[in-house]
């Protein structure tokens, strides 16, 4: 028998659901794939929770998806390019997502 546990101090966002995940993972095994991309890394803060995404392990990430879980309007998400400029906010994932397709894009061509 099971019980289900409410827990009032559950926050329902601490990470990236799993369709975020997924999305993510996605353009980032096509680019494993394509040897453009070699390691990832995920970190968890009290605000925000990201993903970085490096060409070597050595570098500092070449990329970084970030979701801002006490975000404003419109600034859910964003991408952090090498030189940790902010490259676009978005309230989703996808459109922050369309923008490393466009660049990698350009980097296999």
């Amino acid at each position: 028998m099971f019980k289900i546990i409410k827990n009032r101090n559950y926050k329902e966002e601490i990470f990236f659901n799993k369709k975020e995940l997924g999305e993510i993972l996605n353009i980032y095994g096509s680019m494993v794939a394509k040897g453009e991309w070699k390691d990832y890394a995920i970190f968890i803060n009290k605000n925000i929770v990201g993903f970085d995404i490096y060409r070597k392990a050595t570098e500092k990430p070449l990329f970084q998806i970030i979701k801002n879980l006490k975000s404003k309007v419109g600034q859910k998400y964003y991408l952090k390019d090498q030189s940790g400029e902010i490259v676009k906010y978005s309230d989703e994932l996808k459109n922050i997502l369309a923008i490393l397709y466009k660049k990698n894009i350009r980097l296999i061509k």
